[in-house]
């Protein structure tokens, strides 16, 4: 993979049904600010506890700085946008060797209704279409239900449970550990977002 590839103004993702994966923009601060300060979202995610409006605004210009690094360590990170409100994020954050690990959030108020299932798979076409990856890894802390579900119905192979190899403010967390090469890329499916 080649860093010009992730250079440049992220593309505009179209998932359906109101569903687009963007660039972030200053009008989602309050959307980070609410969602970083979710009590679910502090479980399971490393964000600041407490989180406030300085976090968002320190992960917006992460965000975009993301998109012009180089290959390796590049994050390609989108904002979720559900009927014109920000409902989430999702990023790659580039591993080298033609691999990136895949994180997503959802705000509070869109979850439960396949919003991350569909901006999932969109990313994945993406990224084994655009960026030529050959492999995408997904982690989450143990329990963490909700993500894990959203990672097996895109198709990722669950491989197990590494004690210890997560770290979430300081501590040493357990995860669960997905993957998927592009060959096991699933063609999307309109009943079960």
């Amino acid at each position: 993979m080649e860093a010009d590839r992730i250079l440049g103004e992220p593309p505009v993702l179209d998932c359906g049904s109101g569903l687009i994966l963007r660039r972030h923009v200053e009008g989602d601060l309050a959307g980070l600010v609410e969602m970083g300060q979710d009590a679910e979202m502090q479980r399971w995610t490393t964000v600041p506890v407490p989180y406030g409006p300085g976090h968002a605004e320190e992960f917006l210009v992460q965000v975009r700085e993301g998109w012009s690094s180089g290959a390796t360590g590049a994050t390609a990170a989108f904002a979720l946008q559900l009927d014109e409100r920000f409902a989430g994020n999702i990023d790659l954050r580039l591993e080298g060797g033609s691999w990136a690990e895949v994180g997503y959030a959802t705000a509070p108020w869109a979850r439960g209704r396949g919003v991350m299932t569909r901006a999932l798979r969109t990313v994945l076409e993406w990224a084994f279409a655009d960026l030529q990856l050959e492999g995408v890894h997904w982690r989450a802390h143990v329990g963490n239900e909700a993500s894990r579900r959203v990672a097996e119905k895109c198709g990722f192979t669950m491989e197990g449970t590494a004690r210890g190899v997560l770290l979430q403010r300081g501590a040493r967390v357990d995860g669960w550990l997905g993957s998927m090469l592009r060959a096991e890329l699933p063609r999307q499916r309109t009943n079960d977002s």
